[in-house]
């Protein structure tokens, strides 16, 4: 039932995908897939209500070098709702708030209430619960009238995505273009992990298990945070904490809802 994927570095690194294993996690993530990324303030989205592979759009992920971005979100899905897979309920979902491109991707389902929760200015395209909560998240950033930017508005996130997740299951990945905000269920659903990555100068190096591969080209020393929710390798992976937030901008953990900042020092630094 949809996986996500998250990448936050230092700066831009090319990455050149070959999610065709992963993208359907065998067939079970046939539905849909998507990838968003930052070129610069602006987020691009490619995206299909597909299995990757069915079109030329994954040999263009594959091959192009011009891919370049510090900040990356994709997302497979398996829909949960009886319809048939559409472009409009593809993830990731993006919209624009004061001059920021917000994007999203979410993995669970939310039920009930999440129907009836005001969405103000913000109102959905699709007809899944992963928009509508999106839709409500932005509201409520706009109504509370200032930017997710330090740790004060980093904690009210979180309360906003533990009320979220009283609805059902959340696991989401959420970028303003400068951070990026992962938040794991608080009954621990599907799970979510994280690792260290670096890069050595003037080397290409090979990330990869048996489901997914990722190959990242930085010309320098580069570092960040992958985040997955199930492990892409063997080796140097840390789970996310029930209902923890953690925050990475620049390919370091700003934040974390459930960790001492001594804590963070603690995840594995290791080459890919």
């Amino acid at each position: 039932m949809c996986e996500l994927m998250g990448l936050s570095f230092a700066r831009p690194v090319s990455a050149d995908f070959s999610i065709h294993e992963f993208a359907g996690r065998g067939t079970e993530n046939a539905d849909g897939w998507g990838l968003a990324w930052y070129p610069d303030r602006a987020v691009a989205v490619v995206k299909e209500p597909v299995r990757w592979g069915q079109t030329p759009y994954s040999t263009f992920l594959e091959s192009y070098p011009g891919l370049r971005s510090a900040l990356y979100i994709a997302h497979v899905r398996r829909q949960t709702i009886n319809s048939e897979p559409a472009y409009a309920d593809t993830h990731p979902f993006a919209r624009e708030l004061t001059g920021r491109d917000y994007c999203f991707a979410h993995n669970g389902t939310l039920r009930g209430r999440i129907w009836e929760l005001p969405l103000g200015q913000f109102m959905p395209v699709g007809g899944t619960d992963s928009e509508r909560a999106f839709c409500y998240l932005l509201d409520a950033i706009a109504r509370r009238r200032k930017p997710l930017m330090a740790a004060e508005d980093w904690e009210w996130l979180r309360i906003e995505l533990t009320r979220l997740n009283e609805l059902g299951q959340l696991n989401c990945l959420l970028s303003d273009g400068q951070r990026l905000f992962c938040y794991h269920d608080q009954a621990g659903y599907k799970g979510l992990t994280f690792r260290q990555v670096h890069m050595r100068d003037g080397e290409t190096r090979r990330f990869e298990d048996e489901e997914w591969t990722i190959e990242l080209a930085q010309g320098m020393a580069n570092h960040g945070l992958v985040v997955a929710t199930n492990p892409l390798s063997s080796r140097g992976w840390l789970r996310f904490l029930p209902g923890e937030l953690m925050v990475l901008e620049g390919g370091v953990a700003r934040f974390s809802s459930h960790r001492s900042p001594a804590d963070w020092s603690l995840v594995p630094e290791r080459n890919c």
